[in-house]
Order: C-alpha cells, then sequence, then structure tokens
C-alpha cells in the first residue's frame, strides 16, 4: 500500500536538508509559502545566515571556526552599525615614524611607507576594543621602495617594486626598477614564486622612478608602468604568472595612457585609457593561448567638451577576486564581500582652460562582465569600435561631481558596494580655528547594495525622520562646462552618514572600518582614527 506524506509532514531536521539546496532568493520565496515552511525557515540558524549573506552579498568563509550562529549575529551586527553610520568603537594610533607617500589597506591590514623609502609600516586592524594595534615593520633591504602590492588572505603575499641606482661603463647612472615577491607574514622570499625577484625595466636616472600600479589575483599580477618625466617613454602594463614569473600578457601604450588596472574576475582586467577616454576590457590568455591583439571590448566614457582634456583615471575595487580552485586560507574573517557584487571607482580629472574637476564614476563588476558575450572568443564584438557611453553607462553607473570634496591622493575609498568621502562643511557655528586645516565633517558613505536601497525606502516610508537619503537613479549631472552629452545615472543607492563630525583630512575603507586620516600642514599623516562597524 502507498502512502503518500506531504512535504509539510517532513521532519524540520529534513526540510532543512532539502531547503539547504536552494538559493537565497528562492528561501525567502519559499518562507511565504505557508507558516510551516515559514517557521523552519526562519527557525534555522543556517538558513537565516545564507539569507542574511544574500541581502549583504557576502560570501561564506570556510576557512572560519566560527559556529553559523555566531557568523549570522557578527553579519547582522555589522550590517546595521554600517547601514546606520554608527561605529560601535573608535581607536587613535599616532605614527611613531616620519610617513612617506606609498600605502595600502587590505586584508585587514593598513600599511604605510616610511621617509627611508627602504622599508614599510603595517598595522593589523582590531576587530574587538581591547586590541591595541601595534606598528610593525618589513624592509626591502638597502634598495627604494617605488609602490607595492599585497594579496594576504589569498596567498599571504606582498610585492615590492624597488628601485636601485646602477653605474654603466662610459655612460650615466641608470636606474634598475625589480619586483620582489615575498611572504608577508615572515618578510622572506614567497615560498611559491620560483623567481622571487624580476626585472621590470632600466630607465636613465634622469627621468626618475616610473608611476606603478599593481594588483594581484589567483596566479596573475598585471603590472602598469609609467614614466610621466620622459615623453618619450611608452606606458606598458605586463602581467605575471607571478609563480613562475612567466609574462603571459604584455601591452604598449602611448605616454600617459594608462594609470591603473582592475581585475574584473581572475582573467579578465579593465583598464582605463586616458588617450582613447575608453575603459578597455582585456582577455588575459590561458596556457595555449596568444596574446590579444586589442581589447574584448572597449566603452566609451563621456564625450568632452572642446578644449577640455582628460589628464587621469585613477580607479579601485576591493576585494579582489581569488583564483579559480582556490580560497582565502589566510583570512579568518566568517564572511567576505562578493567581489564579483563589488564597485568598481573611477576618478576622471578632467582640465579645462581655467579649471581642473574631479568626476567619479561607479559602475559593479558584475555589471562590466555581463555586458561580454557568454562564450569565448568574442568573436562578434568589433573590437576596434567603442561602445558609446549613452548605450551601456546609464543604467549601469552612478556619476557623481563631488566638487573636490575626494581628495585624489587616496583611492582606497570603497569596498564592497560602499564609498566612504568627507564633505565640505560651512562654518555655521562661527567657532574659530587655529589653522586652515578641513574643518569638522561627519562621515559620508555611499551605500549601492539594493536590498540596502530598498531597506531604506522602506524606513523612509515608515518614519520621515529616518538620517538617511535614497537617491532612486534618473538623475542627470550638472556638469555643462565639461561634457558634450547629457550624463544620466540609473543606478540607486542610499546615503548615510555619522552624527557627529570629525576633523580629518581623508578617509579609507575596508570590510569592517573606516579609516580617518589627520595630516599637518605639509600633508604628512600624524595620526590615523581607526571607526570599527559590527
Amino acid at each position: 500500500m502507498e502512502v503518500s506524506i506531504q512535504l509539510t509532514e517532513l521532519p524540520p531536521e529534513l526540510l532543512v536538508y532539502i531547503f539547504s539546496y536552494l538559493s537565497a532568493y528562492d528561501l525567502t520565496s519559499c518562507a511565504y509559502v505557508n507558516r510551516a515552511f515559514h517557521a523552519v525557515i526562519s527557525g534555522s540558524v543556517f538558513l537565516q545566515y545564507s539569507i542574511q549573506l544574500f541581502k549583504s552579498c557576502a560570501l561564506d568563509n570556510r576557512n572560519s571556526h566560527l559556529s553559523y550562529s555566531e557568523k549570522l549575529r557578527l553579519l547582522q551586527q555589522r550590517e546595521e552599525s554600517f547601514n546606520n553610520c554608527i561605529p560601535d568603537f573608535q581607536i587613535q594610533v599616532p605614527l611613531p615614524f616620519n610617513p612617506g607617500s606609498v600605502y595600502d589597506l587590505s586584508g585587514d591590514v593598513y600599511l604605510l611607507g616610511d621617509n627611508t623609502r627602504q622599508s614599510l609600516q603595517y598595522l593589523r586592524l582590531p576587530n574587538t576594543p581591547d586590541q591595541t594595534p601595534q606598528w610593525s615593520r618589513l624592509h626591502s633591504g638597502d634598495k627604494y621602495i617605488v609602490d607595492f602590492g599585497v594579496n594576504l588572505q589569498e596567498h599571504d603575499l606582498i610585492a615590492l617594486v624597488t628601485a636601485e641606482v646602477r653605474e654603466r661603463s662610459g655612460s650615466s647612472s641608470v636606474l634598475s626598477i625589480e619586483l620582489a615577491l615575498r611572504q608577508f607574514s615572515t618578510g622572506r622570499n614567497h615560498p611559491k614564486a620560483r623567481v622571487p625577484s624580476i626585472p621590470v625595466v632600466v630607465s636613465e636616472l634622469r627621468f626618475s622612478t616610473p608611476s606603478i600600479n599593481l594588483e594581484i589575483v589567483g596566479r596573475y599580477l598585471a603590472l602598469v608602468t609609467t614614466f610621466w618625466r620622459n615623453p618619450s617613454a611608452h606606458c606598458v602594463v605586463t602581467v605575471y604568472e607571478w609563480q613562475s614569473g612567466r609574462v603571459v600578457m604584455e601591452i604598449d601604450g602611448n605616454p600617459e595612457t594608462y594609470s591603473g588596472v582592475v581585475f574584473l574576475s581572475e582573467d579578465v582586467i579593465l583598464l582605463p585609457n586616458t588617450q582613447t577616454r575608453a575603459l578597455e576590457i582585456w582577455n588575459i590568455p590561458g596556457p595555449n593561448e596568444h596574446q590579444p591583439s586589442a581589447p574584448v571590448m572597449q566603452l566609451a566614457l563621456p564625450k568632452l567638451l572642446p578644449d577640455n582634456v582628460l589628464r587621469f583615471i585613477s580607479c579601485r575595487a576591493e576585494p579582489n577576486p581569488i583564483g579559480s580552485g582556490s580560497d582565502l586560507k589566510h583570512s579568518t574573517r566568517p564572511f567576505h564581500y562578493d567581489p564579483l557584487n563589488s564597485i568598481v571607482l573611477l576618478h576622471l580629472r578632467v582640465n579645462a582652460l581655467h579649471l581642473s574637476s574631479l568626476f567619479t564614476i561607479f559602475v559593479h563588476r558584475r555589471a562590466l562582465l555581463d555586458l561580454l558575450p557568454p562564450n569565448a572568443p568574442f568573436g562578434d564584438i568589433d573590437r576596434e569600435k567603442q561602445v558609446p557611453w549613452s548605450e551601456w553607462a546609464p543604467s549601469r553607473t552612478c556619476s557623481v561631481d563631488l566638487e573636490g570634496q575626494t581628495p585624489s591622493r587616496w583611492i582606497t575609498t570603497t569596498c564592497g558596494q560602499r564609498f566612504v568621502f568627507l564633505p565640505t562643511v560651512d562654518d555655521d557655528d562661527n567657532q574659530s580655528y587655529d589653522d586652515l586645516r578641513r574643518r569638522p565633517s561627519p562621515i559620508v558613505l555611499f551605500d549601492f547594495n539594493p536590498h540596502n536601497v530598498r531597506q531604506a525606502e522602506r524606513e523612509l516610508a515608515k518614519d520621515s525622520s529616518v538620517t538617511k537619503v535614497v537617491d532612486p537613479g534618473g538623475r542627470v549631472l550638472d556638469a555643462q562646462e565639461t561634457f558634450a552629452e547629457e550624463i544620466v545615472s540609473y543606478l540607486p543607492y542610499v546615503v548615510t552618514a555619522t552624527y557627529k563630525r570629525h576633523r580629518l583630512d581623508g578617509v579609507l575603507m575596508d570590510e569592517e572600518r573606516v579609516i580617518g586620516l589627520q595630516t599637518d600642514a605639509r600633508g604628512h599623516i600624524k595620526y590615523i582614527e581607526i571607526f570599527h562597524f559590527g
């Protein structure tokens, strides 16, 4: 005799097991099917954690030993803290050294060069108020550090770009630039780097050191080298397989063509091109593939009016993707933002006859990747033709003019789908100050997570006193003196700000913190203020 059993009659433990195969989106839908499903889903810590990860656009870290209930609590606390712009604690850390100009913020570590240019100072950042961060030092030996890049959580790797003056017989001195691959935790040569020191370029000393930008994802290291003082030197983008030292791709550009690189995935990079005023998407060739002769796609930036010149494009997206078959084995954090859902930040410096403007563009990594056809080798794309701004950008981007409120000196101002900046605030309290530094201002956060935008809209509908601002999209950028076409942004976001004002000169951001920077009259950092959200 056959016995029919309804799905709702199954034991809750079995239902949880079945539901665990569903996406978080489908889980949320199932919770509204009936009371029995709602009770099972709402009562399961594991399923609630999966739903919260989905809403937060985050990924679970399997290397964390915390329980699902602890992970859920921490994720909910962090999102609530960020969504209301209320840090749970803050710590001030002075600088016991004279700082240099190179820096980075990644993997719970803040790194800053010192004025000797032969070592990096770094802080392992706290995640509880009882932790006291202490500065540590990483030496480069007797060579000067030009710049560096890190991949701490996937490979425990720091790549130092070093410079050394060498004498040549019968000629002037030259500058030798090399790439030193170190294990961050030990400071020694990285055990997986078969060629721990890779020659990059040799140049005449009179042209000084080049401008360097580099990113490391999976097995690839992308390096952008530009000599701003040498009008005849080309800008070169080199992609290495860092473990073997092999060059897998080299792009030779005109002077001042490229200045930064963003990994969209492990084998796809984004190169903003200042000369062509386009965002180039390049595919890194596999082991048995030839180097591409042109980008897969060129996305045009807005057209400029006559006499306006695009002088510089800086770019950033954090966190980076991870390599295929890899994980964040050097991270103990319970969860991480999903790199594909993270925001790519582009700063455009435009010079006119009498003024210089900085425009900021935001776009999701996933939105750029979705522009590519699903199958290689992209044969149906005209690689030489630019896709006009009006065709690709309005529905995918947010363009803002922050009116000089974003110092281009610091680019690490995004993480995940959030962006942090300090607005310029007029003195309305008639308070006098003894110097000419920035006046105290709130810390402002932009959040492009669509779930958080909808949540803010619901909160404002219930209570108009909620201190959030939602931009639903459809806004036209007021920049008639700069661009020759209308700039419309349909990417929505929500804005929040701290209630308290802070006297800071810059801000940085990682997955759970805002780092405030206080500088002296010469622009040198005196101390940092760590605002933890969680």
